[in-house]
């Protein structure tokens, strides 16, 4: 194995910084559905749809697709089938909302990985599995069978006098 560090910081630092990027979002959304006067999930993933609209309209105003939309209208090429993908993800955001409200975002990285671990059996019938993938599975599997057998203990307040 040799270290190349364009491997590094193209490939590694991104997905350490996403994954972080990631679990903080997971736990702050976590806290706002969760905790003391917690939120309507529905409308938290409205208020999250609209920060993304305005972020993507706005970098489309800089972008070539962003001058194509302007010439030929933001429906052009558009077919019935263009709206499967926007309902899915619409659906599919509403449920993330749910699932960090009612079961947490620890439980819903379970899911996640669970998933990935069953479209891996699946695509391991059909085309193969490299070892990276093996690799990442075990590394997924270790680290659900550590948090199932090391539960967090709650810590104990203690009054300040």
């Amino acid at each position: 194995l040799s270290f190349d560090p364009q491997h590094f910081s193209h490939g590694v630092a991104p997905c350490l910084l996403a994954s972080f990027i990631s679990g903080l979002a997971g736990a702050l959304s976590q806290k706002n559905l969760q905790g003391a006067g917690s939120r309507n999930p529905y409308l938290f993933s409205m208020e999250l749809c609209a920060f993304s609209v305005i972020s993507l309209g706005l970098s489309l105003m800089a972008s070539p697709d962003g001058q194509m939309i302007r010439e030929k209208g933001f429906l052009h090429g558009w077919t019935p089938m263009t709206l499967v993908p926007i309902v899915t993800n619409s659906i599919g955001g509403i449920l993330v909302g749910l699932v960090t409200k009612y079961a947490g975002a620890v439980r819903k990285g379970f899911g996640l990985i669970f998933g990935l671990f069953i479209s891996g059996l699946i695509q391991g019938r059909e085309t193969g599995v490299s070892p990276e993938q093996i690799t990442g599975g075990l590394l997924a599997g270790i680290s659900l069978w550590m948090h199932a057998t090391n539960p967090a203990v709650p810590t104990k307040k203690t009054k300040k006098d």
